[in-house]
């Protein structure tokens, strides 16, 4: 019989490997068309979130031109490390523990990327 952990293990394996795909596979189709979705609240207030240009800048790293990437979203490093280490924290504790996904710890970098970002979000509209 397979052990909870194994069972778990597959479960988020699977679960990684198809969020992967389907942002690789989103900024792949940037990339070929040119285009992503639009940004609802640049559209709404005609000022950039801090994540526009995100699509852009992930298109851009497909095509290793770092430098374009940066043109888009200044940020992306910030977003691309936090994603990294919030995602190995919760496969981490669901593979292990059986916890269900929650934020990862320490809670104080949550709450430094959350504050962070809101206050690219408003700089980026200055520069």
């Amino acid at each position: 019989m397979i052990s909870d952990v194994k069972k778990r293990l597959f479960k988020a394996l699977t679960v990684a490997g198809a969020l992967v795909l389907i942002l690789a596979g989103y900024a792949l189709f940037v990339n070929i068309a040119g285009f992503g979705l639009p940004c609802v609240f640049n559209k709404m207030y005609g000022i950039k979130c801090a994540g526009c240009g995100m699509s852009r800048a992930a298109a851009a790293l497909l095509r290793f031109d770092i430098k374009t990437a940066f043109s888009y979203n200044l940020a992306w490093p910030l977003f691309l490390i936090y994603g990294i280490w919030s995602g190995i924290y919760i496969f981490i504790r669901y593979v292990v523990h059986g916890e269900s996904p929650s934020l990862a710890r320490p809670l104080w970098l949550n709450y430094t990327m959350l504050i962070t970002i809101f206050i690219y979000g408003i700089v980026r509209n200055f520069i």
